[in-house]
């Protein structure tokens, strides 16, 4: 028998101490930088983007840049380029992250145990970034992403959020037109380079700038959510079981 059972679960990895705050629906929300300068910070690689928020576009060695010098356009010869942009604002927009897995795509199932099991290769990723951390698991996701939502309606926040896309900024071109970029360049959030698809990420952005990192109560998340306990080297604690009826 072939299972084909698909649904996506949202995960919240956070320090210990921060557990019961937010269950309690406190969410923080860092602002872009901090994810920036965690490249800089961080002593391994793959943590942290300098490029957060960039559009890009590649140019291949048939396409042409001239240098014009006293009138005079002289051709540049190269193989690869890219060119990027980016606005200095999108440093200072808040972002409240999360993990988005795929039933389908990231587990396998073992029928004799009626289990899906999370693939080796994803659960050392995501143990090796969170060891020390509690697994906040949704059960709710939906209801938890609407309690969002109503609690930036309240506060008059803009929002958006989505999962992250992963690309290839060296050969492939952004999935966002110039165009579109420029009319709303805080969607280029939710576009990442392709070395960092193992991250995996959901994201919740605050539209607005703020000065600082910012905390959002959104209410008692108890009932959609619950603490799966601390994530160790290599193990996930992440059980799921299905029942068939009928």
């Amino acid at each position: 028998m072939n299972l084909d059972l698909e649904m996506n679960l949202l995960l919240k990895f956070v320090e210990p101490q921060y557990s019961a705050s937010t269950l309690n629906g406190e969410l923080y929300f860092s602002r872009n930088k901090h994810f920036i300068e965690l490249e800089e910070k961080q002593l391994e690689k793959g943590i942290g983007d300098k490029r957060e928020g960039n559009w890009s576009k590649a140019f291949g060695e048939k396409s042409k840049m001239v240098i014009i010098v006293d009138g005079k356009e002289i051709p540049i010869r190269f193989k690869n380029a890219v060119l990027r942009q980016t606005y200095s604002n999108i440093k200072e927009l808040p972002i409240c992250c999360f993990v988005l897995l795929n039933t389908k795509k990231d587990f396998y199932v073992d029928e004799a145990e009626n289990s899906l099991v999370l693939k080796p290769e994803i659960e050392e990723s995501l143990t090796e970034q969170f060891a020390g951390r509690d697994l906040i698991f949704f059960n709710e996701p939906e209801e938890f992403l609407n309690m969002v939502d109503e609690a930036c309606k309240k506060e008059g926040l803009g929002r958006l959020r989505g999962l992250v896309n992963y690309y290839d900024d060296k050969s492939e071109p952004h999935p966002m037109t110039e165009e579109e970029f420029d009319k709303n360049p805080v969607k280029a959030l939710l576009y990442k380079r392709k070395f960092f698809e193992f991250q995996k990420e959901y994201r919740i952005i605050l539209k607005a700038v703020h000065e600082h990192d910012r905390k959002l109560n959104i209410g008692d998340i108890n009932d959609v959510a619950m603490n799966l306990g601390r994530v160790e080297q290599r193990k996930l604690p992440l059980k799921l079981r299905y029942t068939i009826e009928g």
